[in-house]
């Protein structure tokens, strides 16, 4: 499993590694719906069923233990290593066609 870590400060803000962008869309997902739009939860619910389901093409056989755990809002040291490994049976180059395909990129919005 690869050890990157999940949010990195830039002069801008921060760079977040696919699995970190898993864990905050859960967070948008299932956290407070007043802390975010409904066009916001949507988005963020798709961002992580693509994910979701690259790390399944992947190989990835923990998928459904992932998502119950993170609608259970259960962020542990467990849960970000099982983002971690599901965005590596994704693949580098499934997640950067999933990023591209949401409209996130490095260097800010689409």
């Amino acid at each position: 499993m690869t050890k990157q870590a999940m949010f990195t400060p830039n002069a801008d803000g921060y760079d977040i590694s696919p699995a970190g962008v898993l864990l905050l869309c859960a967070d948008t997902v299932y956290g407070d719906p007043a802390e975010t739009t409904p066009e916001g939860i949507r988005n963020a619910r798709a961002m992580m069923e693509s994910l979701l389901s690259a790390a399944r093409a992947g190989g990835y056989t923990q998928g459904d233990v992932l998502h119950t755990l993170l609608a259970r809002k259960q962020l542990n040291r467990r849960v970000m290593d099982m983002a971690q490994a599901a965005c590596d049976a994704a693949g580098a180059e499934r997640l950067a066609m999933e990023m591209r395909d949401a409209g996130l990129q490095k260097g800010g919005a689409h």
